[in-house]
């Protein structure tokens, strides 16, 4: 006689960049184990990993490749608390050198999102880009290797169309060579506008205040990231 089968119970959430509801559930063992293993995986396999883990526990009913970075982030960490435990230990390095051991609450984490975020920015008074945010396997990348070079090619890779006065060029209508001439092209201040919209950008932040009962310093910290919270 065959086993039964346990039901899986299911949640929802709104996603923070379109505010539209989400049913979601937790990962099951097969699926943890997957994760467990590929903890110290490279960024890419890492990214597709949890990114195929977020698409099973949404039913596949997300475009999930294309999703920004902090709505992947937020959907995996929801999906976490109910497979695993809604909160997560966290070391804190005091000044001092102490290691402070601190436990957090996932439920809390929240979406942090600056008004006004304008994704279309003009160069000149002719020409102009607009940009998309990042994905999560972007990211991810540049917290592996965060160089200039590797910021540079993510800035371009998120310039979803150029426009000038007469014409409107979406980003599969132009090669990555001829991006790169225009990207190069930029003067410092040009480009810094384009950083801009990335400072700005939609993230996940923990704000953590602990006191070190070595120095009696209270140490205040901002986690940002996956990393504090993958298993």
């Amino acid at each position: 006689m065959a086993l039964p089968i346990l039901e899986t119970p299911t949640y929802e959430l709104n996603l923070p960049s379109t505010n539209k509801k989400v049913k979601y559930r937790p990962f099951l063992v097969k699926e943890y184990k997957i994760l467990l293993t590929n903890i110290e995986a490279s960024a890419n396999e890492i990214s597709r990993v949890i990114s195929e883990l977020v698409d099973n526990c949404t039913f596949n009913k997300l475009d999930v490749e294309k999703l920004p970075n902090f709505d992947l982030e937020y959907l995996f960490l929801n999906i976490r608390a109910k497979s695993i435990s809604e909160t997560a230990d966290v070391v804190v390095t005091c000044n001092c050198g102490n290691k402070i051991d601190h436990t957090i609450d996932i439920t809390n984490l929240q979406v942090v999102k600056k008004l006004n975020i304008e994704p279309k920015i003009m160069l000149t008074d002719d020409v102009g880009v607009i940009l998309r945010y990042p994905r999560f396997d972007e990211m991810l990348e540049i917290y592996d290797n965060l160089d200039s070079v590797k910021i540079l090619e993510l800035v371009s890779n998120c310039i979803d169309a150029v426009f000038t006065k007469e014409d409107y060029y979406e980003s599969n209508s132009y090669s990555k060579e001829d991006l790169n001439t225009f990207v190069n092209s930029f003067t410092k201040k040009q480009f810094d506008l384009l950083e801009e919209f990335f400072r700005n950008i939609p993230k996940i932040v923990h704000h953590i205040e602990v006191d070190c009962k070595e120095c009696n310093t209270k140490n205040v910290v901002d986690l940002e990231g996956l990393q504090n919270f993958f298993v």
